[in-house]
C-alpha cells in the first residue's frame, strides 16, 4: 500500500485537470475564462499549486503560511477583476471543497494508514476554512473598487436567497448584519424592464437598508428587515421611482428559507393587481381565491366572461371594488366613489341584471370578488 499523501502527490496534476474540467462545465464564468487557452492554463496552474502545496503542508502538519494566504488572496482578486460574480466565487468555493474531499477519499483507498488520514482531513478542515477566507477577502477587496454599489447589493440579495455560507461576510463589507429574518416582496412591473432598477435598488439600500435584486424581464425582489407598515412604505417609494404599475407579492421568510418566501411571493404577485400605489402587501391571506382558481383554465375563462358582461355597465367594477373594500357599507362606498348613495343602487342593480348575481349575497360575495380581483390583475377598470 502507498501512502497517502505520496498518492496525492502522483494524482495532484490528474485530479487538478479534472477539476478544471468540472469548474468550466458547472460555472458559467470558468466557462468564459476557460475559452481563452492563457485564463485556462492559469486556472490549471493554480489548481496544481493548490494540490501539491496542500501535500506538502498537510505531511508535516504545518498551517497555511502568509506567503500562501496572500498567493490565495491573489487569485480572488484576479476573479474580481476578471468579472466574476460573487455567486460565481460561492460556487467556487463550495465545489473546491468537495472536489478535495472526493480526491482524499479516493486516495485513501491506496492507503492503509488511518493516522495519516485523519491528518489530513483535520489540516484540511482547519486550513481549507483559512484559504477561502483569503480568497474571499481577496475577491472582495477587488470588488469594492471595481464594481457599483446597486450590483453589489444585487449580489447580496442573491447570496441571501441562494442561504451561501459567504452571505455574512459580504453583509459585513456593505455595512448591514445578515438577519434571521425577512420581509420577502416581489414586486413585478407591467413594462417589459425599467432602465432605473440600479437607482431604485441602490436608494432602497442607502435610505432602508432594503437589501434588492433584478429578474428580467419585470420583477424587483426586495429582502425588507423590517415590519409590515414600514415595508409597505418603502414599497409604495420604490414602485413611486419605477414610475409604472405594478403588483405587489409578500412573504416573510428565514435565513434559509428565503429562496422558498420568495417563491410563494412571486405566486402571490401573479394574482395581485397591479396599482400604482400599492394599496397593500398582498400576501396569500388576501388573494388565496385567486389563487385557488388561477390555475384552473375553466374558472380563469368562467371569470373573465362575468368580466366582460359588467363592461356592460357604468364603471362596475370599480363600483364593485369600492363596495367590498369598503365591507359593502353603502355610504362608504358613494363616498369612495364620490357618487350618490341612489347611484350606487342603480349599479348594484345592474350587476345583478348582468350577471344574475346579488353582489351583497354570501354567493355574490364569493364570485364577484374573484371577478373584480381578476379585472383589477389583468388592468381592466370598466
Amino acid at each position: 500500500m502507498s501512502d497517502l499523501f505520496g498518492v496525492l502527490a502522483k494524482r495532484a496534476e490528474a485530479n487538478a485537470r479534472a477539476a478544471v474540467e468540472t469548474f468550466i462545465r458547472e460555472i458559467p464564468d470558468y466557462r468564459r475564462e476557460a475559452a481563452n487557452p492563457h485564463g485556462k492554463a492559469e486556472l490549471l496552474d493554480y489548481a496544481v499549486w493548490f494540490r501539491r502545496h496542500t501535500v506538502e503542508m498537510a505531511r508535516t502538519g504545518e498551517p497555511l503560511g502568509e506567503s500562501a494566504l496572500s498567493f490565495i488572496g491573489a487569485i480572488g482578486r484576479s476573479r474580481a477583476a476578471g468579472g466574476f460574480t460573487t455567486r460565481s466565487v460561492e460556487s467556487a468555493l463550495t465545489l473546491h471543497t468537495n472536489l478535495m474531499l472526493s480526491e482524499i477519499q479516493a486516495a485513501a483507498g491506496e492507503s492503509a494508514d488511518v493516522t495519516e488520514l485523519l491528518r489530513l482531513t483535520a489540516w484540511f478542515g482547519a486550513q481549507g476554512l483559512r484559504g477561502c477566507a483569503a480568497y474571499l477577502n481577496g475577491y472582495l477587496d477587488e470588488q469594492a473598487l471595481r464594481v457599483k454599489p446597486a450590483q453589489r447589493v444585487r449580489e447580496l440579495a442573491e447570496s441571501l436567497l441562494a442561504n451561501a455560507t459567504t452571505t455574512a461576510e459580504i453583509a459585513r463589507r456593505l455595512g448591514v448584519e445578515a438577519h434571521a429574518e425577512y420581509f420577502v416582496a416581489v414586486l413585478r412591473f407591467a413594462a417589459k424592464s425599467i432602465g432605473a432598477a440600479d437607482e431604485i435598488i441602490e436608494a432602497a439600500f442607502r435610505r432602508h437598508s432594503v437589501v434588492t435584486t433584478w429578474h428580467e424581464p419585470d420583477e424587483l425582489v426586495a429582502l425588507l428587515p423590517v415590519d409590515h407598515d414600514r415595508a409597505l412604505a418603502v414599497v409604495r417609494e420604490m414602485v413611486a421611482a419605477a414610475g409604472v404599475p405594478c403588483a405587489v407579492g409578500a412573504a416573510t421568510g428565514h435565513a434559509g428559507a428565503l429562496a422558498e418566501a420568495a417563491e410563494v411571493a412571486r405566486r402571490v404577485a401573479d394574482v395581485a393587481p397591479r396599482e400604482r400605489v400599492p394599496s397593500t402587501l398582498y400576501g396569500i391571506p388576501e388573494v388565496f381565491v385567486e389563487l385557488g382558481v388561477a390555475g384552473v383554465p375553466e374558472i380563469d375563462h368562467w371569470l373573465g366572461e362575468l368580466v366582460r358582461r359588467l363592461a356592460g355597465g357604468p364603471e362596475l367594477v370599480a363600483t364593485l371594488d369600492a363596495y367590498y373594500r369598503n365591507d359593502m357599507n353603502r355610504l362608504g362606498a358613494a363616498l369612495a366613489l364620490h357618487i350618490h348613495p341612489r347611484t350606487l343602487d342603480y349599479r348594484l342593480r345592474r350587476v345583478r341584471e348582468l350577471v344574475g348575481v346579488d353582489p351583497g349575497s354570501v354567493r355574490g360575495v364569493r364570485i364577484l370578488t374573484s371577478a373584480v380581483a381578476r379585472a383589477a390583475h389583468r388592468g381592466c377598470h370598466t
